[in-house]
């Protein structure tokens, strides 16, 4: 009899061959998106942590006046650490008469730092009157070994020649600072400079300690020593999980592995649905098999084997193909990841335990979607089962019931809107395949119009500049009238910009202070319920993330303290919503008279409209006392470039949410049709044409549909936002925000799968053998 199961079940396969294909479909992508997302996740990890050992990426900075001081103390701390002592400070640039902000960095004089080494692409390490660029730059502005660009230090404007370009861990991510996490090569870029340059080059430099620990295992002992060291001498101190460059990538790293677990979760869920849908199925569609199999003295245990065994194919079909797909994705994937950032080597290795993971979890979520159905087979009695129907009656619908009205249509149409409850199950398995879909899809989609929102916000409604131009020490007023001078700019405002650190309480965050005139029209405060409030003449707003992040509330005190030792006691005047930044803002007057000196930075640039940007760049960086300009649109396209990574991801989640969704609706429509196949025989036999039932079943279909959007649209809504709420940036927590377009898109579209999948219906129609239908409705 095993032998008669086992022909039986390959013929069923076989017979339903495009039904059980799109169960095999959705498993593998299951298993394809976890293996991708794992993959991606443990490659980028292991890359990252590869080129912070071998480049020894700092495990903490101390910087002060006073650093020099404890460098023998340093090199005591726990894990005997390597200790590199180093100058930096932040200057102007010109290259190719494009002026930007540089970051100048010595580097010790012939030969790599012990800490922090810089992984040369072109060119060797920099001699008196050289430097290195830095990777991101060079590959911006084309640069060589060879080319000359300017600095501004100490004697002016200096010219010095290239003598090569390398990537630093620190920098691997181009950030200026934790609240500058986006910059434009346009904008800002780091030089490495010998010792015996850096003295020209920089006026008033920052001396920094950079550690790095030999022994791994006490690298958090060495981060805690040091800590007390610098607050014991007064020093700043910046450990590795503060660095800008490791937390946005640490960050975004993180998102991989959010991904990883959560995703596929979806997914797979999804493929137990689709194969509960068609199990379940054909199990009642093969009702009076299975009263003839049990009454011939088939056990319930091997029944119920067997149709666990429908399951058990879906899932090992699926396995390879997963696996396949899930590799190379992850792969590519991580290839693209660091190929954007230039980084020196990546890992990208199979992982077995990801694969014996997925593969389980296919297999066991397809047995576990055959398990009801096998189980009902199994208890199903053999009386019963030999019935062609179910026993029941007619009744009326509940729409006729609230509807009078509709107890007047022709009786076939009273016959579609009595079908949708005749069957709960039928109806509730169509209906819940339809939400799947559509919320599955809505969850990604949901995701893409996020982060374009939170762009389109910090552009068209926070920040109304349209630039930064930065001026040299003392030259702020300067620097403003001759922008207001020249015809393309429309306005230009003052503005400070300060390193500082908020403490409250045991709390503190390094951040930046930014100081605007109190009727500034360069930037927008706007609350976190939606209310524009202004800038208020004393006192401070903060960014929303700040207030979780200090834990501090509207009218608490915070004290600011400047990079140059200024301090200030300041009260909470409010928060503003900006999800990008975590910043405090305060009246520039304010800052002013309150430290007794011009903390002045530059001016802020509004442009005509309909002026070239890039000429506008070159001439008012060429503006006397002028030493970067900062242009808002190559930053804005910068950052929409940075999340072209994760949207491609989305992007590519989107297109396997939509091939599941088409996959499910499917099998809901194809396998609705083969359980009605005896009902839809005996109308064709009474003479109503294939036509005629061909519009009926696609009209229940579709009614049903209808029922599952609604309930589809509030699931994909709410799974998005349990998606976002797992994302949080400096202390703020991302919020959902989806165009009411991309709904009604994502609605139409899922309906017009449903309505693709009526071929099924079509073609199952025209397969129906009316005499083996009269003939088992004789029996």
């Amino acid at each position: 009899m095993s032998t008669v199961l086992h022909r039986k079940l390959s013929r069923d396969v076989w017979r339903q061959r495009t039904q059980f294909a799109a169960v095999v479909v959705v498993v593998a992508i299951g298993i394809a998106v976890f293996v991708a997302a794992n993959d991606a996740y443990r490659n980028l990890k292991d890359s990252f942590s590869s080129a912070y050992v071998t480049q020894r990426l700092p495990d903490v900075v101390l910087s002060g006046p006073g650093v020099n001081a404890v460098a023998s103390d340093a090199t005591r701390l726990p894990g005997a650490p390597f200790v590199t002592a180093r100058a930096q400070q932040d200057s102007g640039a010109r290259i190719a008469e494009h002026t930007l902000l540089a970051r100048v960095i010595s580097l010790p004089d012939g030969r790599q730092p012990d800490v922090g080494k810089i992984a040369l692409r072109q060119g060797r390490l920099p001699s008196a009157g050289e430097v290195l660029v830095e990777q991101h730059v060079a590959d911006h502005f084309k640069l060589k070994p060879g080319s000359t660009i300017e600095l501004y230090g100490a004697r002016g404007w200096q010219p010095v020649v290239v003598s090569g370009s390398g990537l630093a861990t620190e920098y691997f991510w181009p950030a200026r600072s934790q609240q500058e996490m986006m910059t434009s090569a346009e904008q800002f870029g780091v030089v490495f400079a010998p010792e015996a340059s850096a003295a020209r080059l920089m006026s008033a430099p920052e001396r920094q300690l950079a550690l790095y620990t030999r022994d791994r295992r006490r690298a958090p002992a060495l981060v805690a020593a040091a800590t007390a060291l610098a607050r014991e001498h007064g020093l700043v101190v910046q450990a590795r999980k503060d660095q800008p460059s490791f937390v946005a990538l640490d960050q975004d790293v993180q998102t991989f592995g959010q991904f990883a677990n959560l995703l596929p979760l979806l997914f797979l869920v999804a493929a137990v649905l689709g194969a509960f849908i068609l199990l379940s199925r054909l199990v009642s569609a093969q009702r009076a098999v299975i009263g003839t199999l049990v009454a011939n003295g088939i056990s319930p245990r091997t029944l119920r084997r067997h149709y666990l065994g429908y399951g058990l194919i879906a899932g090992i079909a699926a396995a390879m193909p997963g696996l396949v797909l899930g590799v190379l994705l992850g792969r590519w994937l991580t290839t693209m990841y660091t190929g954007a950032l230039g980084l020196p080597l990546h890992v990208a290795s199979l992982h077995i335990a990801t694969m014996a993971v997925a593969v389980v979890s296919g297999v066991a979520a397809t047995a576990f979607a055959a398990w009801g159905p096998a189980r009902a087979a199994a208890r199903t009695a053999p009386a019963e089962a030999m019935r062609v129907a179910p026993a029941g009656h007619g009744s009326r619908s509940l729409l006729e019931r609230v509807a009078p009205p509709v107890r007047h249509l022709p009786a076939r149409w009273r016959m579609v809107v009595r079908g949708l409850g005749r069957n709960r199950r039928r109806a509730v398995f169509t209906v819940v395949g339809v939400a799947v879909s559509l919320s599955l899809v809505l969850v990604f989609a949901g995701l893409r119009d996020t982060v374009a929102n939170v762009l389109d916000r910090q552009y068209g409604t926070v920040d109304r500049s349209d630039g930064q131009l930065y001026a040299t020490s003392g030259k702020t007023a300067e620097v403003v009238a001759g922008a207001r001078r020249d015809p393309a700019v429309a306005a230009a405002e003052p503005f400070a910009r300060v390193e500082a650190t908020l403490t409250h309480n045991a709390k503190r965050f390094d951040t930046i202070l930014v100081g605007l005139p109190s009727d500034t029209t360069m930037h927008r405060f706007v609350e976190p319920g939606g209310r524009q409030v202004t800038l208020p003449p004393s006192g401070v707003l903060l960014g929303r993330g700040l207030g979780n992040l200090l834990s501090i509330r509207t009218g608490d005190q915070v004290t600011v303290t400047a990079a140059d030792g200024a301090r200030l006691v300041e009260r909470v005047a409010g928060f503003v919503d900006e999800p990008l930044t975590a910043v405090a803002y305060t009246s520039l007057d304010h800052l002013n008279s309150t430290v007794g000196r011009d903390m002045d930075s530059g001016a802020l640039i509004k442009l005509r409209p309909d002026v070239a940007h890039d000429a506008v760049t070159h001439r008012l960086g060429q503006l006397p006392g002028a030493a970067a300009y900062f242009d808002n649109a190559a930053l804005e396209q910068t950052m929409r470039d940075a999340f072209q990574i994760m949207d491609v991801l989305v992007g590519v989640m989107l297109l396997f949410a939509i091939v599941m969704a088409v996959a499910l609706l499917y099998n809901a429509m194809s396998a609705n049709l083969a359980e009605r196949s005896v009902e839809l025989g005996t109308l064709t036999a009474a003479g109503m044409s294939r036509g005629i039932l061909g519009r009926l079943v696609a009209t229940e279909n579709l009614l049903l549909t209808a029922i599952g959007i609604p309930i589809g649209i509030v699931a994909g809504i709410g799974i998005a936002r349990w998606f976002m709420s797992h994302y949080e940036n400096l202390g703020y927590r991302w919020e959902l925000r989806m165009q009411p377009s991309t709904v009604l898109l994502v609605v139409l579209a899922v309906f017009a799968a449903s309505l693709v999948a009526q071929w099924s219906t079509w073609r199952g129609l025209k397969r129906i053998n009316v005499a083996t239908i009269v003939r088992e409705r004789s029996l």
